[in-house]
């Protein structure tokens, strides 16, 4: 009789603990999905920040360039020796300039520069002139040095401008006269150096131009149209 109740008491403990452990099983928490979640979440944001920063590194900062053209003028005050046989004038320039991100704070330009200067009545009395007028014709190279990490403002850019030209003088005055150190055609090579500012598309700028026998200030003004970027 015993053996018969074991024989049939087993059987059933053993069904109550597989029902006991099937249970168990179905209600823990499931954590494991909401623990993936966050894994694969921080695994994305980690690749999306490493492909970012990769491609920042693999891709190198675009170069970008444009030529400028810039047209204008301004007055010439002689200088010493220049004053005595030229009064101030105004006259055209003209810039073609090259400007880059890749070789900024310079601006690199081409520059033609004409000047007619007439003669102060002194002069011309003492000579017996009934007229003499000097014209020059520049042109040459001029760099510009920006500022701008200097002096941070918000409507100007300030500059220092230099350059180095050729140029052309002719003298007009009556025939058959001539005059010791003032030939009819000659050429000299001049230096410039000053300051400037750019407003919007405006440039202002003051230089004094060193030329033998012919120096003067300049006070100019340009304005400045893209022509072509790239």
């Amino acid at each position: 009789m015993k053996t018969i109740n074991l024989k049939l008491i087993l059987p059933l403990v053993l069904l109550i603990l597989s029902v006991n452990t099937f249970s168990q099983i179905q209600n823990k928490p499931d954590l494991s999905y909401s623990q993936k979640y966050a894994l694969q979440n921080a695994a994305g944001k980690r690749s999306i920040t490493y492909a970012d920063s990769l491609q920042k590194k693999l891709v190198p900062k675009r170069t970008i360039s444009a030529l400028f053209l810039g047209l204008g003028g301004g007055i010439a005050v002689p200088m010493s020796q220049f004053s005595e046989t030229a009064n101030p004038t105004f006259g055209l320039l003209g810039r073609l300039e090259f400007s880059s991100t890749g070789i900024f704070p310079f601006v690199i330009g081409g520059e033609v520069n004409y000047y007619s200067y007439n003669s102060p009545d002194e002069f011309r009395t003492i000579n017996l002139l009934s007229s003499y007028r000097t014209k020059i014709l520049s042109f040459g190279l001029n760099i510009d040095y920006s500022l701008s990490k200097i002096f941070k403002t918000s409507f100007t850019m300030p500059f220092i401008s230099v350059d180095v030209k050729s140029n052309n003088i002719k003298r007009d005055f009556d025939e058959n006269r001539s005059f010791e150190g003032l030939p009819l055609t000659e050429s000299k090579v001049s230096f410039g150096a000053g300051l400037g500012f750019t407003l919007f598309i405006l440039d202002f700028s003051v230089k004094y131009n060193y030329m033998k026998d012919n120096s003067f200030i300049s006070v100019t003004t340009k304005t400045k149209f893209p022509v072509i970027r790239f």
